[in-house]
Formats: structure tokens, sequence, C-alpha cells
């Protein structure tokens, strides 16, 4: 009987062993999935954070329109894209009236500027440029901007980053595609060639203009990121009709300080000058710029 008790014991010992053994493993693993779905939840909702898109600036050029870039932005923005954002309009007396809605936390936000006096001289528009770049910055918080200009439109962006020359008031440019921009004039010869045309240094001749910006380039923010768009009509002009390869990419001299700096020249009847903001492989070209 004595025996018998012993033995009893000794197997009650071993159950209660185990049991204290198989209770810690499950509390283990309980932890462990309790860490996991932690894990989970933390990773989940990381996940849905929002990251904050640099807004585009869209600047139309000489009698330009609402609807000079504005196809393009509608282009842009279609299937959610990128979003059409605030349209600023700026009266000749340089008064700004801002409609649409700003959400920073939209996806690539499209913001257009419209010149009421859309004949103005480049020293207004750059005056104007500066007023709206303010103001988006002071009252929108908006730190950083990439700009889309066509044509005067280009100039002008070159013209307000030398003006603007990095002060703090102003949001940083990380961006800027120019379209058709006459950095060195209008000057275009039947036969392709003029006084203009380019060469390794530079221009044959420069305008004022250009003159002034290439004095200046200094300014030109050192992290900046440029396309450059040209376009060619193959008429034998080697123009888009309204402005000379010559004179578009001689931009490549302006900003020789920028961070990077590539040019697309595109060719045929829809590389006319109007047309370069209505042609869907340069919008490719703008966005895969921009965003990609």
């Amino acid at each position: 009987m004595k025996k018998l008790l012993i033995t009893f014991s000794i197997l009650a010992v071993f159950v209660i062993g185990f049991g204290f053994i198989f209770a810690a493993h499950n509390s283990t693993k309980g932890n462990s999935n309790a860490e996991d779905a932690k894990k989970t939840v933390v990773s989940n909702t990381a996940s849905k954070v929002k990251t904050i898109d640099v807004p585009t600036l869209f600047l139309h050029g000489y009698s330009g329109t609402k609807n000079s870039m504005g196809h393009m932005m509608d282009r842009l923005a279609r299937n959610g894209d990128a979003t059409r954002s605030l349209v600023v309009s700026v009266s000749p007396s340089g008064k700004t009236k801002y409609t649409g809605t700003w959400d920073k936390f939209a996806t690539k936000p499209l913001i257009q500027v419209l010149f009421e006096d859309n004949k103005s001289s480049l020293e207004n528009q750059t005056v104007w440029l500066q007023t709206v770049m303010r103001e988006l910055k002071s009252d929108y918080h908006i730190p950083n901007v990439n700009i889309v200009g066509h044509s005067m439109g280009g100039v002008d962006g070159v013209s307000y980053l030398e003006a603007a020359n990095n002060k703090p008031e102003f949001p940083a440019v990380k961006k800027m595609v120019t379209i058709g921009a006459p950095f060195n004039g209008l000057v275009i010869g039947d036969d392709g060639k003029t006084a203009y045309d380019l060469t390794d240094s530079g221009p044959g001749a420069q305008t004022e203009r250009y003159a002034a910006f290439i004095a200046n380039k200094s300014a030109i923010p050192p992290s900046l990121d440029v396309l450059n768009i040209a376009g060619d009509v193959l008429d034998g002009t080697k123009s888009d009709t309204s402005v000379s390869l010559a004179s578009a990419l001689s931009g490549k001299f302006i900003f020789s300080n920028a961070l990077s700096y590539q040019e697309l020249v595109f060719t045929g009847s829809k590389a006319q000058h109007s047309k370069l903001h209505e042609n869907k492989d340069v919008d490719a070209a703008v966005k895969a710029f921009l965003w990609s």
C-alpha cells in the first residue's frame, strides 16, 4: 500500500509539472500572437499614412487663356493620377483671386496661374508670379512646388527663379518643365539658319533677355531638375513655327548650374507651338519627369 501511495505521488508530480510547462508554453504563444497582431495593426496603420505631394504650377504663354494649359491639366488629372486644385487669377494691378480647393493631402495637386493681362511684359509677370508664390507659402503653407510653363510661361519661370534667388519667403522650386520657351528670341530662318544658332559655347548671338538670364544664372537653384521640351514641325525652319529649336534649346546654357538638365525634341505636325501642350506624348514626358 505504501509503495502504491509513493507511485501515485510521483505521477501527480509529473502531471502537475507538465501542466505548468504546457500553460507556460501557451502563455508564451499567446504573447507572441498578441505581438504579431500588434505589429500587423501598426503596419496597417503606417501604410495608411498619406504622403504630401509637391504641387505643380502651370503657366500659360503670351496671350494664353485658361485653356492653354487647362486641357493638359485635365488629361494629367484623368483617372485620379493628379488633382485639379487651385486656380489663381492675377489682375493687371497684381491683385490675386483664388478659386478651387486646396488639400495638402491631395494626390499630385495641380495649380493653374492665369494672368488677366496675358500680353503684359516679362517684368510685370515676374512680379505677379512672385506675389503668387509668396502667398502660396504664407497663406497655404506650401514649402515646395514644381513649375510647368509653355512658351512665355517657361520664360516667366526662369525670370521668377532668378528674381526670387532662393529667398525663404518663396517656396523652393524642385522641378521645372519648359515647353517651347523662346529663351533667346523669336527669330526663325526659312532655311533653318539664323545668327542665333547654337555653338558648343552657346548661341552665336544673344538677345537682351537671354544675356540677362546668363548673367544671373547663378540664382538658379542648384537642387533644381529641369526638362526642356522643344518642337520641330520638320518644314525646314527647324522650329515649332513660333520658336526656333536654337532659341528653345539655348536653355541648357541658362540651366548649366542646375542639379540635372534634360531636353526632348518632338517632331511632326503635333510639335507645332500651340499643339505641344495638346500632345499626349508631351503629357507622358511631363508626367514621367514630375512623378516617376
